[in-house]
């Protein structure tokens, strides 16, 4: 079970999220809350409740695993991002694991009218003092209207011996954003995960199964119900 100090620190969040969109801003900020049931084949399921804010130049996530056995863990998430005059982004962010630190550096580039081209490091590093290993990620998203759009990632994974996968993803989106989302995920090893996704107003739910190999090699489904919803000047009803 989730202990008093872990979930003072999901409220922590969460009130900070409400304080900050109820403060006036020039631009939306985006809040929202998640939970995800993770179910092992090994019975050893995952209880994964996530809060999460998005402003104009920065982004924060706070989750719990809770797990049925062995050692629980909360993951705080924290990024900075920002677009130039062509409106292409760059980033960096950052995850505190149990075991490990994460990073993320990266860019989205507009290279047409439709098209946008995306590249990722990830180091990845141990609190033993291990060596850094790096995720690489490189991909290409195609939209048609304001929020619909088809793309494919290549990522190289060094863990467990190393990894390729392609996640192919389709969004179907409405002008408000309302969006369904179906993903497949083949990769050289494991099986061929996939996912289906979607969002109405304020409501967030999915299923996938395999599709995440951050940190895992056994097979999972995983089940995920929250609300999304943003706030301040230029928010969609």
């Amino acid at each position: 079970m989730i202990g008093r100090a872990r979930l003072f620190a999901l409220a922590a969040l969460l009130v900070f999220a409400a304080v900050f969109a109820a403060a006036p801003a020039a631009r939306a900020a985006t809040v929202g809350g998640q939970f995800r049931y993770w179910a092992f084949d090994d019975g050893n399921d995952l209880r994964d409740p996530i809060v999460y804010v998005t402003t104009r130049h920065f982004d924060a996530q706070l989750e719990y695993w809770d797990s049925e056995r062995g050692l629980d863990q909360t993951r705080v998430k924290f990024g900075v991002h920002t677009k130039d005059s062509r409106r292409s982004a760059y980033f960096a962010r950052w995850r505190h694991e149990r075991f490990q630190e994460r990073a993320w550096l990266g860019t989205e580039q507009v290279a047409g009218e439709h098209t946008v081209l995306r590249a990722t490091a990830g180091p990845i590093l141990p609190h033993d003092g291990g060596a850094t290993l790096f995720v690489w990620e490189g991909g290409a998203d195609v939209y048609w209207g304001s929020y619909s759009f088809a793309g494919a990632t290549l990522v190289r994974d060094p863990r467990e011996g190393g990894l390729w996968s392609a996640p192919v993803r389709a969004r179907f989106a409405s002008e408000r954003n309302d969006w369904l989302q179906l993903t497949v995920a083949p990769s050289s090893k494991r099986t061929f995960g996939w996912a289906v996704d979607g969002k109405w107003r304020v409501l967030r739910a999915g299923v996938e199964r395999n599709s995440r190999f951050d940190f895992t090699t056994r097979d999972n489904v995983i089940f995920t119900l929250g609300f999304e919803r943003e706030f301040g000047a230029g928010a969609r009803d």
